[in-house]
C-alpha cells in the first residue's frame, strides 16, 4: 500500500465518520454521526435504544467494514438472537455497503459463510448467534483490537453476556450494542439504567430520523395511540411501561423508588417484617420491613444458616417493635420458624404454593404479589435500590386456561431466562401475607406475632 493510502487509512482510523463518507460514499444521519464519532475512541462502550427503521443495522455494517479496513490485528464478533437477524439482515447489509467501497479495499475483502476477512490480514468479522444454547457466542476472542457488535441486544439471553464478561471487559475493546427496547430487565436494559454511567447512551427516535417515513409514525400513533407502549418502543425508541407478560409495571416501580414519605403518612400503621429464606446457595435471604406505604430493606445475606437468620430476624423484630413477623416457611424456612419459636417469638408461616385466599390468583405467591402491586398503585414507597427494582419487574405472569387466574412465573423459569431469584421483592411481598393490627389495637399483650383482623386495610 503506497504512502498516500496509508495516510488515508490512518485518518479514517481516527474518524469512522470520514471512512463512511469517503470510502463507502454514504451520508450518515445526525444520529449515526454522533455514534460514529464516539466509536473512534478506544474502549468506547456504546448502547443504542432505537425505534424501527432508524438505520442501526446500517451503522453495524459500516462499523464492520471500517474495522477491517483500518486495523490490522482486529476481530469483530457480531451477534444477534437469531440466525435470520445475522444472515438475512446484518450480513446482507454488510454486503450491500461492501459493493459501494473504494478500491483496493473492496477487492481485498472476502465473504465466507460466517466470516468476513481481509486479504493478507489476520483480522476478521465473525457471526455468532447469541442463544442460551450457545452462551459462548462472544467468548474467547483475543486481538489487539476488539470490536463487539451486538444487535437486537434486548433479545439476547443473559447467559451470553455472563459467559462473555471477560472478553467484553478487555482493555481497549469497543462495544456497539443496539436494540428495540422491548424488555425491562437484562444487560441491555441495565446499560441504560443502573449501569448507565459505564456506557455512552443514544436514543434513535423515528421522529428524528430521516430514514423513517412520517406515514409509519402516523400509522402507529393512529393504531395504538401515542401513549401506548407500542408507540414508545417502535417509534420513540423508549422502554415500555410494562412488557406484555410483565406482572409489575416498570413505571409504577420507578415512581416508588426513593419516594419520601413523612412519618405521619405511615407511622400509625402496623409494622410488618417479611423474611424470604434462600433455597439455594446463590440466592439471598432477605428481611424486609413494611409500615403502611413505607418499606425498607433491613438485612440481606447469601449463605446463612437458619439459626443465624432467625437470630437476625428476632433482633430486627425487637428493634423495630414490629407487630408481625412473617416467614417463608417452605423448605429451609421451617428451620427458621423452629428457631424463632425457640426464641419465644410467634412467627406467621407463609407457604407460597398453598391455594390463594383470593379468587383471581392460583396460589399464595401470586396473591401476595397481586396485593403488593395494588399497594404500589396506592402510593407505596421503596428504597432507591436497583436490585430491588430488577427483582420487582423481573417475573412474568400468565392467566390459567379456563379459570383465568393469575399465575406468577416460577423462579426456575426465570433462571432459564437468565434472571436471578427475586429475593428482595419476595421478602416485600411476604409482608402482605396477613392482615395485621398495630400493637396499640391489640386486646392483650404478647410478642405480636400474627394479630389479625379481617376488617383491617392491609394496604394502610
Amino acid at each position: 500500500m503506497d504512502n498516500g493510502l496509508v495516510e488515508l487509512v490512518e485518518r479514517w482510523r481516527d474518524s469512522p465518520r470520514d471512512f463512511v463518507i469517503e470510502c463507502l460514499g454514504a451520508t450518515p444521519t445526525e444520529q449515526q454521526r454522533a455514534v460514529l464519532d464516539t466509536l473512534a475512541s478506544p474502549g468506547a462502550k456504546i448502547t443504542i435504544r432505537s425505534g424501527h427503521g432508524t438505520g442501526k443495522s446500517t451503522l453495524f455494517a459500516w462499523t464492520a467494514l471500517w474495522a477491517l479496513c483500518c486495523f490490522l490485528d482486529v476481530k469483530v464478533p457480531v451477534t444477534a438472537p437469531t440466525a435470520h437477524q445475522l444472515s438475512d439482515i446484518l450480513w446482507a447489509e454488510i454486503k450491500k455497503w461492501h459493493g459501494s467501497m473504494l478500491e483496493p479495499w473492496k477487492s481485498a475483502i472476502k465473504f465466507k459463510a460466517d466470516k468476513i476477512i481481509m486479504e493478507n490480514s489476520p483480522g476478521f468479522v465473525a457471526a455468532r448467534t447469541g442463544r442460551k444454547e450457545t452462551p459462548e457466542a462472544l467468548q474467547g476472542f483475543h486481538a489487539k483490537n476488539l470490536i463487539f457488535l451486538i444487535d437486537e441486544a434486548s433479545g439476547i439471553p443473559e447467559q451470553v453476556f455472563e459467559t462473555a464478561r471477560g472478553s467484553l471487559s478487555t482493555p481497549g475493546a469497543r462495544i456497539l450494542m443496539a436494540a428495540n427496547p422491548t424488555r425491562l430487565t437484562g444487560y441491555f436494559y441495565n446499560s441504560h439504567h443502573k449501569n448507565r454511567d459505564l456506557w455512552s447512551r443514544f436514543v434513535f427516535s423515528c421522529i428524528n430520523s430521516p430514514n423513517v417515513d412520517a406515514e409509519y409514525v402516523k400509522q402507529i400513533a393512529e393504531e395504538y395511540g401515542e401513549d401506548s407502549d407500542m408507540y414508545r418502543v417502535r417509534v420513540l425508541g423508549e422502554f415500555p411501561h410494562a412488557s406484555v407478560s410483565q406482572f409489575m409495571p416498570g413505571d409504577v416501580v420507578e415512581a416508588a423508588m426513593g419516594k419520601h414519605l413523612r412519618e405521619d403518612m405511615y407511622g400509625f400503621a402496623p409494622v410488618v417484617i417479611g423474611v424470604d429464606v434462600a433455597m439455594f446457595g446463590g440466592d439471598r435471604s432477605v428481611i424486609m420491613l413494611r409500615q403502611g406505604l413505607y418499606s425498607n430493606i433491613l438485612y440481606q445475606v447469601r449463605g446463612n444458616t437458619p439459626e443465624t437468620l432467625a437470630a437476625h430476624a428476632a433482633r430486627l423484630y425487637d428493634e423495630h417493635k414490629a407487630d408481625a413477623l412473617i416467614v417463608d416457611a417452605t423448605g429451609v424456612g421451617e428451620a427458621v420458624m423452629s428457631s424463632l419459636r425457640l426464641m419465644n417469638r410467634s412467627p406467621i408461616a407463609f407457604y407460597a404454593g398453598e391455594k390463594s385466599l383470593l379468587p383471581n390468583c392460583v396460589n399464595r405467591r401470586a396473591e401476595v404479589w397481586y396485593k403488593m402491586r395494588e399497594w404500589f398503585k396506592l402510593g407505596g414507597a421503596i428504597p432507591d435500590n436497583s436490585d430491588l427494582r430488577d427483582d420487582l419487574v423481573g417475573p412474568e405472569f400468565q392467566y390459567t386456561a379456563g379459570s383465568s387466574k393469575i399465575q406468577l412465573e416460577r423462579k426456575q423459569d426465570m433462571a432459564k431466562r437468565g434472571l436471578a431469584s427475586p429475593d428482595l421483592a419476595d421478602a416485600l411481598a411476604i409482608t402482605f401475607a396477613a392482615d395485621v393490627l398495630p400493637r396499640s389495637s391489640h386486646s392483650g399483650t404478647g410478642d405480636g406475632g400474627g394479630w389479625a383482623d379481617d376488617d383491617y386495610d392491609v394496604y394502610s
